[in-house]
């Protein structure tokens, strides 16, 4: 972790709240544009930390947006990553009353933790653009929010080449994971096919995927991080035929994995998995910024501010970013469980893709001539920051 500055007064985040508000920001960063007049709704919690709220309302007041902020109480003391997953990151826990507020604005920023795009929210008429920008302090102002977006582009697009209509995958972890995948044209159609409607490209900038789920994926998959929630103790995953069929360890949040996976095994997704269960493989991602990193801060945090101080570092370049499930358990409920592992290795017929954590794009000498634009190469393609993984290289 490089050494990061504690931020204490919310007038030290105001130069990056300006600069966040002035055009809408590429995937995987943050911003909105903002004109003067339009209406912004901040849902806050008090777990959320309330210099980036200060900060923010403070610059949309300058711009002259009609701001209301509303703050609700959030889940003080909560620490547990299995309930900040299932209980804060894809579950619509607002009172319904927050969403008439929402009926009267043009944008809805939610610092209060929720994820869009995996949490059932209410279809307004108004069509507000609904964001969640996921920001401690510390992160507002950290390397990566200035991150040059060409370089970060250009690893993608390199990347990709690498992935894009690949029929084998070779995936190991140094926690033990070993999946082998078997990929058709028809598996690659069916996972572009609507990004490449939504933003005429074939993946998600800064988030690139592979197929999921798939028929032909086995092995054993092996994690020590809840993406939305913290660190747990090591949790195997036996994958066959695309769908996990035992699992091991994993103390508390591996018996709620179990528990939940009997209890919904005749639950059917909406559109994704290809039969019944919430334990099919559901997402396989791959983030590209060299300069992503989780808070330093963590421990000290709960609730909002606790999953997006540990949610930042599966941004970072050669971390795999993979789900499990997806079935609506409730109205307001989608129960998916997504979850990290940060030293793979990632190996198709056409080329090594990440090695031993480390995305291998970032050597390429066509990324190192673009980076040489904004500085230093070895500076601006090399990881700011390793996790910490027990037993790895970590007690």
């Amino acid at each position: 972790m490089p050494k990061v500055k504690r931020i204490t007064k919310w007038q030290d985040l105001l130069p990056a709240a300006r600069e966040m508000l002035k055009k809408d920001a590429p995937n995987m960063y943050e911003g909105m544009e903002i004109k003067k007049g339009q209406k912004v709704l901040i849902l806050n919690d008090r777990t959320a930390d309330q210099l980036v709220v200060e900060a923010v309302s403070a610059a949309l007041l300058e711009k002259g947006a009609q701001l209301t902020v509303i703050t609700l109480e959030g889940n003080r003391g909560l620490k547990d990553p299995g309930e900040l997953l299932d209980g804060q990151f894809s579950n619509n826990w607002y009172p319904p009353w927050v969403w008439e507020a929402a009926k009267e604005v043009d944008f809805v920023l939610l610092q209060a933790f929720v994820k869009p795009p995996h949490t059932p929210l209410p279809d307004l008429p108004n069509k507000p653009v609904i964001d969640n920008w996921e920001l401690t302090a510390d992160l507002m102002v950290a390397e990566h929010q200035k991150y040059p977006v060409e370089i970060r582009d250009a690893i993608d697009e390199l990347t990709w080449s690498k992935l894009f209509n690949c029929t084998q995958v070779r995936w190991t972890d140094l926690e033990g994971t070993d999946i082998t995948m078997k990929l058709t044209l028809d598996d690659w159609r069916r996972a572009t096919e609507k990004k490449r409607k939504r933003t005429g490209k074939p993946f998600q900038p800064g988030h690139l995927m592979l197929p999921a789920p798939v028929a032909d994926m086995n092995g054993l998959w092996v994690t020590s991080s809840v993406t939305f929630g913290g660190p747990i103790p090591r949790t195997k995953f036996h994958v066959e035929n695309g769908r996990v069929v035992k699992v091991v360890g994993g103390g508390k949040y591996g018996d709620r994995l179990r528990k939940s996976f009997v209890e919904h095994k005749d639950l059917h997704s909406k559109a994704i998995c290809p039969g019944p269960g919430i334990n099919w493989i559901t997402t396989i991602g791959i983030c590209t910024n060299p300069h992503a990193r989780q808070s330093p801060f963590f421990a000290e945090l709960e609730g909002s501010a606790r999953i997006v101080a540990w949610t930042f570092g599966h941004r970072r370049a050669g971390v795999m970013h993979t789900s499990v499930g997806e079935g609506y358990v409730s109205p307001t409920h989608k129960l998916i469980r997504h979850m990290d592992t940060f030293f793979n290795t990632v190996v198709t017929e056409k080329d090594t893709v990440i090695e031993n954590g480390h995305l291998t794009a970032l050597d390429d000498p066509k990324i190192r001539k673009i980076a040489k634009k904004y500085g230093d190469p070895d500076v601006l393609l090399k990881e700011l920051w390793i996790p910490a993984v027990s037993g790895i290289n970590a007690p």
